[in-house]
């Protein structure tokens, strides 16, 4: 056997990779970046291979970032006819999608996975519906995408934040009428007053669909006080975007 007829492990591993990329990615390109605030930004992108994709508020994308870096963003939209579509990025995460959304400009190109299922609610949505979506920054995108194929304000949010004068823009830009900020405390102080917020909340709204999004600790803990008010698992579903210390969850 000739050893030299064999590529060297990085090359090969090099070559899966790109034919992993042409068979599960589409290609797209920065079209607009619209900042709100020093904290968010709306990044549009568009291109030939983002048409006829099948999506349904709540699917998820993720962007190639380089290697197999990657990071996942919920679409508020999808022009399925035009090829185009929108994220909502939060800067201050920190880590490598901050730094990727940061240096954007119009004109980049990026290489996306996806649309794929991530929250989806689990029954069509009622004429009459209220959906009640608690998380905090990365839940923004995903509360906006179900708002738009609702009459608002039927999309109702509860958004644990680090400051609220960073979000409060994307709530008046994105017209979440519906939508309360909840200022994060040392040591989750804050935590129990969201949770008599979320009962208040499911106390006038009784026939509402809860989507438990963001944080993985807070989900833990209002996912214990929907099962004490005895909300039909049915009607409430969850997904942990992120843990400190952790990767990897999207």
């Amino acid at each position: 056997m000739n050893d030299l007829a064999i590529p060297p492990l990085k090359k090969r591993a090099g070559l899966l990779e790109s034919a992993l990329l042409k068979m599960f990615t589409r290609r797209a390109r920065v079209l607009d970046i619209e900042d709100i605030g020093d904290a968010f930004r709306i990044v549009t992108l568009g291109g030939e291979a983002l048409r006829d994709a099948g999506w349904t508020p709540g699917d998820k994308i993720q962007v190639q970032l380089g290697g197999w870096t990657r990071r996942t963003y919920t679409p508020m939209g999808w022009d399925a006819v035009g090829g185009r579509t929108r994220i909502l990025v939060y800067l201050h995460a920190g880590g490598p999608g901050a730094r990727w959304a940061g240096a954007l400009r119009p004109g980049d190109d990026c290489v996306v996975f996806g649309p794929r299922r991530s929250v989806r609610l689990l029954q069509p949505v009622r004429p009459q519906s209220t959906v009640i979506v608690v998380g905090d920054e990365t839940s923004l995108g995903l509360a906006a995408a179900l708002a738009d194929q609702m009459a608002a304000p039927a999309v109702l949010g509860l958004f644990e934040v680090w400051r609220a004068a960073d979000a409060a823009p994307v709530i008046e830009r994105l017209q979440m009428q519906g939508a309360a900020l909840c200022p994060r405390l040392e040591n989750d102080g804050h935590v129990a007053g969201m949770e008599a917020r979320l009962a208040d909340l499911l106390r006038a709204h009784p026939e509402a669909d809860v989507v438990l999004t963001g944080r993985a600790g807070a989900i833990q803990r209002m996912g214990k006080l929907l099962k004490r008010e005895n909300l039909a698992a049915g009607r409430r579903q969850s997904k942990a975007y992120w843990a400190p210390g952790k990767t990897g969850l999207d």
